[in-house]
């Protein structure tokens, strides 16, 4: 099996883009978490102030996205 990862150098970062869930609290708070990555939420009074805790949050953890390409087993062909 044949596995090659895509990264980027420091300068040629692409942009990250996330789906973010937004929901509203009982108690009257926001909170913004990252679909598929519920370590990544934020909360505040308002949904402006969650999203920018959730920022701060993927700032301060910096994750890293590669593409991983795995080349499938070739088929064992009996002869």
């Amino acid at each position: 099996m044949n596995l090659t990862v895509t990264t980027y150098p420091n300068n040629t970062v692409p942009k990250l883009n996330y789906d973010v869930l937004i929901e509203n609290q009982q108690d009257g708070g926001v909170s913004a978490t990252v679909l598929g990555l519920p370590d990544f939420k934020g909360s505040g009074v308002t949904k402006e102030e969650a999203l920018e805790k959730l920022i701060q949050l993927l700032q301060e953890r910096k994750p890293e996205i590669v593409t991983l390409e795995i080349e499938p087993p070739k088929p064992n062909i009996l002869g």
